[in-house]
């Protein structure tokens, strides 16, 4: 029972700190998560793939190649996409998805960059990235960890409440039985 309630505080811990990373990351970088939903930067990105979005430093439509997270309104990630930077125009640049057989029809300024891709979540990584943004995961892990926690991890010791003589007498006996056993043991396990 003692090792399955410290494997439980352990795995739940890891878990723990694992829901924590992404939202400590997100804190101290300033980055934010896109989940890709088309096909269009196919085989760079697959649907599923989550994308970790750092902020524009204002030169993301300068690099031919670059990929960039836009979307049609300025500031508005409910349209986001990403595409990579095609040709390099006066007023900003013209994308295009690695999927895409065509150019986008309209070029994007800088004003509708969100960002440059930092890293993609790919697979399974992916997979439990998502997972781990439901609140019924989150709350699942709490509890567990909760509960593991607070559960006693090894019975109590019976001579810290006993007194000096009878603690010294259990493991006198204590001693006594693990004598028979190594004894039974060197013999090879023949009676007498």
């Amino acid at each position: 029972m003692r090792s399955i309630i410290l494997t439980l505080r352990t795995l739940s811990s890891i878990a723990l700190v694992a829901l924590a990373v992404p939202f400590l990351w997100a804190t101290v970088s300033g980055d934010y998560y896109m989940t890709v939903t088309g096909v269009s930067m196919q085989p760079t990105y697959e649907v599923g793939d989550v994308l970790v979005v750092q902020a524009p430093k204002g030169d993301e439509l300068q690099t031919p190649g670059k990929p960039v997270v836009v979307s049609f309104s300025a500031g508005d990630t409910s349209d986001q996409y990403v595409h990579r930077v095609e040709t390099v125009t006066e007023d900003g640049a013209i994308l295009k998805g690695d999927g895409n057989e065509v150019s986008d029809p309209l070029p994007v300024t800088q004003e509708q960059v969100l960002g440059t891709p930092r890293f993609a979540l790919q697979g399974t990584w992916a997979t439990l990235f998502r997972m781990s943004e439901l609140w019924a995961v989150r709350l699942i892990v709490g509890a567990v960890f909760l509960i593991a926690l607070f559960v006693p991890s090894k019975r109590k010791d019976r001579s810290a409440t006993a007194g000096p003589a009878e603690a010294s007498a259990e493991r006198a006996d204590d001693a006594t039985e693990a004598e028979r056993v190594l004894a039974g043991l060197v013999s090879g396990g023949q009676s007498r």
